[in-house]
C-alpha cells in the first residue's frame, strides 16, 4: 500500500473518531487529487462531512477558519504547499486568530499540503515554499519525511497536543507515492528533530525530500556521518539541532528547493550555540533555482553527488 492509500484510511478512522472533524477541500467529494478522501467517501455518514470549496485557496483557508471558530475540527486538503501562497493573507489571519484573540477562539485547522517534485508536475509543482509558509507566527509547520511516520504526523497535528492554533502538514510527493509497509509510531513529540543515523565525522540536516540523497550520499561516502531529519519547520527543535551539531563540530544542511531561510535559520542556530563545537564553516545544499521544466522537476532536491561533494569539504577541513 503506499502512502496515499494509508492517509486515506487514516482521514476516515479521524472522522470517525471525532464528529467534530470534517474534511475541506476543492475535490473531496470527488476523492481528492491524491485519493485522501476517497475511503471517507464511501461510507454515507462519513461522506456528509466532506466540504467542497471552490477553487480558490484563500476561500478555502478562511472557510476552514470558520468552521474551526465554529466548533469543528477542520482538515483542509490542498493540491498544493504552493497553493497557500495563494491565500496567504487568509492563511495569516487564520494563524494569527487565536492569539489575537487570547486564546478565546479556536484555530484548530489541519492543513495537509503535497509539496516538491514526485508527480512529474514541473514548474510550480516542483517548488518548496516552506519557508515562506513557516513565516507565519502562530503557525506550526511539519515536514514528513519517513513514509512510515507519514499517518503518525496526521494523527498528531489532528489532535492539537500544543494547543488549538493551525498546523500545516508538507506531504512531500515523492513520499506519497511511495511504499509503506507498515505506521510507524513517532515514540517523540510532534515536531521533535529524529536521528535517522548516527555518526561523528560530521552531521547532515534534512528535511522532506532531500532527506532520500542526503542519505544516499552518507552511504556512499563511506564515513561515519550522523543524519537528522529537522521534521518541525515552525519551531524548530532547537536544542536537538544545536546537540547534534556540536557532537560532530561538522555540519551540512541539504534541503528542497532554491537557497532559503530555513537553511539559514538552522546555520545562524549552530553559530549562535555550537560556534566552539564547530571545526568547518557550515555548508547548505540545496536544489537548482527554478523555475523548472517538467522532465528537470528533480533538480528541485539537492543531488546525492552535491551532498557529497560538502560532505567531503567538511569532513577534511
Amino acid at each position: 500500500m503506499i502512502v496515499a492509500e494509508r492517509l486515506s484510511l487514516l482521514l476516515a478512522e479521524l472522522l470517525r473518531e471525532d464528529p467534530r472533524r470534517v474534511l475541506v477541500g476543492e475535490d473531496v467529494r470527488d476523492g481528492g487529487m491524491v485519493g485522501l478522501s476517497r475511503a471517507a467517501l464511501v461510507e454515507p455518514a462519513l461522506a456528509a462531512r466532506l466540504v467542497a470549496t471552490p477553487l480558490i485557496p484563500s476561500a478555502q483557508v478562511a472557510h476552514a477558519a470558520g468552521l474551526a471558530m465554529a466548533g469543528r475540527r477542520p482538515i483542509l486538503i490542498v493540491a498544493s504547499a504552493t497553493a497557500l501562497l495563494d491565500g496567504y493573507v487568509a492563511l495569516r489571519e487564520l494563524a494569527r486568530v487565536r492569539g489575537c484573540a487570547g486564546g478565546e477562539r479556536s484555530g484548530a485547522v489541519v492543513i495537509l499540503a503535497p509539496v516538491g517534485p514526485g508527480f512529474g508536475l514541473g514548474g510550480d509543482g516542483a517548488e518548496s515554499p516552506e519557508a515562506v509558509i513557516a513565516a507565519l507566527v502562530g503557525l506550526r509547520v511539519l515536514c514528513v519525511g519517513d513514509a512510515e511516520e507519514a499517518a503518525a504526523y496526521v494523527r498528531g497535528a489532528a489532535s492539537f497536543d500544543a494547543g488549538e492554533g493551525p498546523t500545516v502538514v508538507l506531504l512531500p510527493r515523492s513520499l506519497l507515492l511511495a511504499e509503506c509497509a507498515e505506521d510507524r509510531a513517532l515514540g517523540r513529540p510532534l515536531g521533535a528533530a529524529r536521528v535517522v543515523r548516527e555518526g561523528a565525522e560530521a552531521t547532515v540536516f534534512a528535511w522532506g525530500g532531500a532527506l532520500a540523497p542526503a542519505l544516499a550520499a552518507i552511504e556512499a561516502s563511506g564515513r561515519e556521518v550522523a543524519l537528522v531529519d529537522v521534521g518541525g519547520l515552525a519551531p524548530i527543535d532547537e536544542a536537538a539541532v544545536v546537540a547534534a551539531a556540536g557532537r560532530s563540530g561538522k555540519v551540512v544542511i541539504a534541503h528542497p528547493g532554491g537557497a532559503g531561510p530555513l537553511a539559514a535559520e538552522i546555520a545562524a542556530m549552530v553559530a549562535d550555540q555550537a560556534i566552539l563545537h564547530l571545526d568547518a564553516p557550515v555548508l547548505r545544499v540545496s536544489g537548482r533555482e527554478g523555475p523548472l521544466t517538467y522532465p528537470d522537476e528533480a533538480a528541485a532536491l539537492p543531488s546525492v553527488e552535491s551532498i557529497a561533494a560538502a560532505l567531503a569539504r567538511v569532513i577534511l577541513y
